[in-house]
């Protein structure tokens, strides 16, 4: 009977002692919801209530803490924290609380005062010394903050337990040369951390002092057989422009690990993408005669050829009126041109059938193509490569050169078979799919197959991120809006493909028959603008500024006006060279026309001249 009736008091308590517990959490769960919507007197006053009954429960303690700075009690809160410590004394957290309020009431005097009180009281233990310089960073007293770091750096085992938060405290504060050599610290106790090391600097780097600080401190900790200083230092040299010291370091670090030129080629990548064609050109030559045996030479000939391209991209584009939306080609001298064509075939010579060699025989036949104007001899290259290696990722830019060859040349049945096998080809990737379809749509068009068109121009459609999205949806736009003026729609077509051709004055007079029939709202529109697109492809600039001054005065009326009231002020830019009237063109544009797609450019081109002005 006995044992019966403790077995029924214990279920009782417990039974009690549960229902304490939820209603203790019920209240708890209601505070905070007063707390967060803003009613803090309420939520203070339960919080309150439950610390008393229940002094030992951190969660009660930090909740009312809280609430009570919210509401700017500091005095509170400071007998709070002060009761707390008197039974707690070693509790480093309660003096980091403790300091961080008086902070909060701008006593940093006494806030700082307090938080050395607890670093005093406490054991020596590193870890004491991290959770007072965080609740002094939280304050953003960061002098502070370095100022207990660095005694906990002094007496800890592990010193690197502090650095990187030390180097970090230092960049917030400007402190660069500190910084760098808290990281230099780091990499000489562990060069494995190169890559966090390396992240750390580069996040603020692009600050003003400190890249020159960095390297500094870096070319005196540099160590001779430490590889990761020599990683980093080149990586700082590469983005301070100075690409000699860091061609050097890379250089040596292929000779000590013995990379066969990796370090060296992976540099002349990055220049190459940089646009910086002289030195990479150099880069790549270097690992063409120290590595002849190197994994990598085939790509750095390669590289080496596509430096070579890139610099007479240059000197062409400065012979060809590129801004300009159609313009004839002036081809360059054979001579020039040979010298690329040369180390391209020398890749090609040296490894056949390899994605190197198929990369240069694209490369020659775009060139054939672009400085030459010899589209014959560009269709042997194209031609290789899709022979004698139809699975290679170059076999899409290979056809693709054909076809734009064999529409040159008026074949739009020969080049549709071309456009056809890169679609067809499981291998071939999404983008350059959606290119061949866009092609193809622009071919159907041609031959006036308009639901073809669609066809294909639907495909793309389906994914409006793809690059060729925009271009389809204008496409599509036209066939849709002009379907009910096939005749015009059909002469339009004709047109296009003349201009496609570099036909441009037969194209000229297609467009101008479209353009004087005004039923054809769009279609005319559109045909007035390409009409003076044509002229001047033709250097008749004089004309297309009539044409275009025609259609801006239309304002509204001409969907296309915001278009050529932009390319009238290119052509003052570009054309005229006259700087004034240029900015004058496009600022009226910005005034006319507010939701432009030109507005951007319009904006860029202003600013730019400006500046040319100044």
């Amino acid at each position: 009977m006995l044992k019966q009736v403790i077995i029924l008091f214990a279920a009782s308590a417990s039974l009690i002692f549960c229902q304490i517990n939820r209603d203790s959490a019920n209240r708890f769960l209601l505070a905070q919801s007063y707390a967060q919507s803003g009613d803090y007197e309420k939520a203070k006053n339960i919080f309150a209530e439950l610390y008393n009954s229940n002094p030992t429960n951190p969660q009660y303690f930090q909740a009312l803490n809280d609430v009570l700075l919210q509401m700017k009690e500091y005095d509170s809160s400071i007998n709070l924290i002060q009761q707390k410590i008197s039974n707690s004394p070693q509790d480093i957290n309660l003096y980091g609380l403790l300091g961080s309020v008086y902070y909060l009431m701008g006593d940093e005097k006494k806030g700082s005062s307090i938080w050395d009180e607890g670093l005093s009281k406490a054991d020596q233990n590193p870890v004491f010394y991290r959770v007072i310089a965080n609740y002094a960073t939280e304050r953003r007293a960061f002098d502070k903050a370095i100022e207990v770091m660095e005694k906990g750096k002094k007496i800890s085992k592990d010193p690197n337990m502090f650095s990187y938060d030390l180097a970090n405290l230092y960049s917030l504060t400007m402190r660069f040369k500190e910084g760098a050599e808290e990281y230099c610290s780091i990499l000489s106790n562990n060069p494995n951390q190169l890559n966090a090391v390396e992240a750390r600097i580069f996040s603020y780097i692009g600050k003003p002092g400190a890249l020159g600080e960095t390297i500094k401190v870096f070319e005196d900790c540099k160590a001779d057989d430490n590889i990761s200083y020599y990683y980093l230092l080149a990586r700082l040299y590469t983005e301070d422009k100075n690409y000699e010291s860091a061609r050097e370091l890379y250089a040596e670090v292929d000779k000590r690990q013995g990379s066969q030129g990796a370090e060296l080629f992976n540099f002349a990548q990055m220049l190459f993408y940089e646009q910086e064609y002289e030195i990479a050109s150099s880069v790549f030559n270097e690992i063409i005669k120290r590595y002849p045996a190197s994994p990598f030479i085939s790509n750095a000939k390669l590289g080496y050829a596509k430096t070579m391209e890139e610099v007479l991209s240059k000197k062409f584009t400065s012979q060809i009126a590129a801004w300009k939306p159609y313009y004839k080609i002036i081809p360059l001298s054979s001579e020039i041109v040979n010298e690329v064509v040369d180390a391209y075939e020398q890749v090609i010579k040296l490894f056949p059938h390899s994605e190197a060699a198929n990369e240069a025989s694209v490369r020659i036949g775009k060139l054939k193509i672009e400085k030459e104007a010899k589209p014959e001899e560009a269709k042997k290259y194209f031609q290789s490569v899709v022979e004698n290696s139809p699975l290679s990722v170059f076999a899409a830019d290979a056809l693709t050169g054909l076809a734009e060859i064999a529409i040159i040349e008026g074949n739009l049945d020969e080049a549709e078979n071309y456009l056809s096998k890169i679609i067809e080809n499981s291998r071939t990737l999404p983008d350059k799919v959606n290119s061949a379809r866009l092609k193809l749509a622009d071919i159907n068009f041609y031959n006036g197959e308009i639901n073809k068109a669609k066809k294909n121009l639907s495909e793309i459609l389906n994914n409006l991120k793809d690059n060729n999205a925009n271009d389809a949806i204008e496409l599509s736009l036209l066939l849709n809006t002009t379907m009910n003026d096939s005749a015009n729609l059909l002469i339009f077509a004709e047109a296009e493909l003349l201009a496609e051709q570099k036909k441009f004055e037969q194209a000229a007079e297609k467009y101008e028959l479209v353009a004087q029939n005004p039923k054809g709202f769009v279609l005319a529109h559109l045909a007035k603008i390409r009409a003076a697109e044509m002229k001047l492809a033709l250097d008749e600039i004089e004309t297309s500024v009539n044409l275009l001054s025609l259609i801006t005065a239309e304002n509204e009326k001409n969907i296309y006006a915001d278009k050529a009231l932009y390319l009238l002020g290119k052509i003052y830019q570009y054309g005229k060279n006259d700087v004034q009237k240029a900015i004058e063109v496009y600022e009226s544009l910005l005034a006319k026309f507010p939701n432009s797609l030109y507005l951007d450019e319009a904006r860029d081109e202003i600013i730019k001249l400006r500046n040319k002005l100044s």
